[in-house]
């Protein structure tokens, strides 16, 4: 735990630095959201649009007030024409060339500084949702009350192959026409079986309650890495993590090369969480209410 502890405080960001010194635009600056859906990116700039795309026609077939945040951890602001074209969100954080993609850095600026909204969705860019999306989504919080919600059914994605992923982001086919009978549509298969996914994906948290566990954890981990996972295991310590499987939602993943094993330093950060895993309660608790308090005064 000692070893946790010790990491966290030594490597804590400073955020208001960090925001002070990259690109940060933001629309409707005042408005307060029900749902801030965050989309994290280095590289894969042919998805940047099809997720929009997903994610609008959803928006436009829901009733909620819904916002949309990309953050960019990289050396150029490559997304940034995109987002300028859709009007969206948009954070730049500058990196170094040898410096690893952060995902856990670049929520926690997006939900820091973006928008304030009584919910905010860490989904990842290579996921297409359907139009139904947020009005299932809806109706698994309604069912279930729940504060922290994984936003697909059985915790599995269904998976695209290349030929249908180079359809979508060229717009032959719209992301509503794909279902699991499709060919070209598969199932996770390992060793026969259907495989359940890490915790992540797609993550709806209630505001107050990501601050509750202080955030995602960048002291901790980088690049390919069981953050989501980890973050996951801090909310089950405060609520129940529900899957939306009534109604289920399925989401499509885009075809792209695996990133699994592309860490080097994927062992020692899944060591880290091992030892998470295995403390107790009262542990656990400690750590996170001290990410807790060193987030707190960003938070506002």
């Amino acid at each position: 735990m000692n070893e946790i502890i010790e990491k966290i405080k030594y490597n804590f960001f400073d955020y208001n630095n960090i925001k002070s010194n990259n690109i940060v635009i933001l629309q409707n600056t005042e408005e307060i959201y029900d749902i801030n859906f965050f989309i994290t990116a280095r590289g894969r700039i042919d998805f940047s649009q099809p997720i929009f795309d997903s994610f609008n026609q959803a928006r436009e077939k829901s009733n909620l007030n819904i916002c949309y945040t990309l953050i960019e951890h990289s050396e150029s602001p490559t997304h940034s024409k995109i987002c300028k074209k859709n009007k969206t969100n948009y954070i730049w954080i500058k990196s170094r060339a040898d410096e690893p993609f952060n995902k856990c850095l670049s929520y926690n600026m997006g939900a820091l500084f973006s928008n304030k909204a009584k919910y905010y969705l860490f989904h990842d860019i290579d996921i297409l949702i359907q139009s139904d999306f947020f009005n299932k989504l809806v109706e698994n919080i309604n069912r279930t009350k729940a504060k922290a919600l994984q936003c697909f059914t059985q915790r599995r994605v269904l998976y695209c192959n290349s030929k249908i992923t180079k359809n979508l982001i060229e717009k032959e086919i719209n992301v509503d026409s794909l279902n699991l009978d499709m060919e070209d549509i598969n199932l996770p298969i390992l060793g026969g079986k259907v495989m359940i996914g890490a915790p992540g994906g797609s993550i709806l948290v209630e505001r107050d309650l990501f601050f509750e566990v202080g955030g995602y954890d960048a002291e901790l981990f980088k690049q390919y890495s069981p953050e989501d996972a980890f973050f996951w295991d801090k909310l089950s310590n405060l609520t129940t993590v529900h899957t939306s499987d009534n109604p289920e939602i399925e989401v499509f993943h885009m075809y792209h090369s695996p990133s699994y094993q592309t860490s080097p330093d994927l062992y020692k950060m899944e060591l880290i969480y091992e030892k998470f895993k295995n403390l107790s309660k009262e542990q656990k608790m400690e750590i996170i209410n001290l990410k807790k308090e060193l987030f707190k005064k960003y938070k506002n």
